[in-house]
């Protein structure tokens, strides 16, 4: 099972009315989709992530283009700041 820190989460901004294809891509990709709404939430082992969008800023590959507008990245909150 991979560390809390090697997990990347991200929402997904699908193409209009292209949701449901769009987590079906990015399943079959090896992403867990969470959730499917305005965005799609998922996440990833960190080499999954890095096969499929790239770091560390996300691209959306040429295979999702179709499907994915846009893909942002969820940073794990600090409890540690002031």
């Amino acid at each position: 099972m991979a560390a809390e820190g090697d997990i990347v989460s991200a929402e997904v901004e699908a193409a209009p009315g292209r949701q449901r294809q769009a987590a079906a891509a990015l399943a079959c990709l090896g992403l867990k989709v969470l959730h499917i709404g305005t965005t799609i939430s998922v996440s990833a082992p960190r080499d999954v992530w890095e096969r499929v969008f790239g770091l560390p800023q996300p691209a959306v590959p040429a295979e999702l283009s179709g499907d994915v507008v846009a893909v942002h990245r969820v940073e794990p909150p600090d409890f540690h700041a002031l």
